[in-house]
């Protein structure tokens, strides 16, 4: 009774393999019922989203050809599903090929998205850590543009640079995975952005201390 005639029509192109469907998921038993839904539905296109218990049944979703947009750096389990986090867990799925991206999932990741290269940098450091599974540089950047793009079947549009494809482009000061480089220019479909903020404006009020320049309230 809950699904009106419009939440039925938009899952039209859902069930017939037009649109992907993301489902964020945790624990490896629910993974695994998921992937099981493509015997009702083989037309469904899914997306794997969170998946901190992946790497428990990655050799199922390698084999199932599902694409994973995975939490970075999930390591402690902070509720019942996430009982077997690790931060290991992509590179394990990525060493059992499936094909993983990684984004900022939940609402405390979300509320901190400039820290996604910098966890992004974390998994590339893993592989020098002894017993942990970590990834390439080069995979770790993909990981942030390309593989997401490719994830929801915008990888011919954006993701990557490519004659034909949208000319989004992030020029930084150094490694874009280091949390010291910043963006030096922006472009959006080619068109510069303007890199001007609330912090930047406040930053350059306040970089000349002479007592002449700062506000009244701080000359008395």
């Amino acid at each position: 009774m809950l699904l009106t005639r419009f939440d039925a029509a938009a899952l039209v192109p859902v069930v017939q393999g037009r649109q992907p469907l993301l489902v964020h998921v945790e624990r490896a038993r629910d993974i695994l019922n998921i992937l099981d839904l493509r015997r009702a539905y083989p037309k469904l296109r899914f997306v794997l989203v969170g998946v901190s218990e992946g790497w428990m049944v990655a050799d199922q979703i390698a084999a199932a050809g599902v694409p994973v947009i995975a939490s970075a750096l999930n390591d402690l389990p902070r509720d019942f599903e996430q009982i077997a986090a690790t931060q290991s867990n992509v590179g394990r799925m990525r060493n059992a090929g499936v094909h993983v991206a990684i984004g900022m999932i939940n609402e405390d990741e979300t509320r901190n998205l400039f820290n996604q290269r910098q966890y992004a940098g974390n998994l590339v450091a893993l592989a020098n850590v002894p017993g942990a599974t970590g990834v390439s540089w080069g995979e770790a950047l993909a990981m942030l543009t390309s593989r997401t793009a490719e994830a929801i079947g915008l990888g011919g549009e954006i993701g990557s640079l490519a004659p034909g494809r949208r000319a989004d482009v992030v020029i930084w000061s150094d490694d874009p995975l280091q949390v010291t480089s910043s963006a030096e220019a922006v472009f959006i479909d080619g068109v510069r952005q303007p890199l001007e903020t609330r912090q930047t404006k406040l930053r350059d009020r306040y970089r000349s201390l002479e007592r002449e320049v700062l506000p009244e309230a701080y000359r008395r």
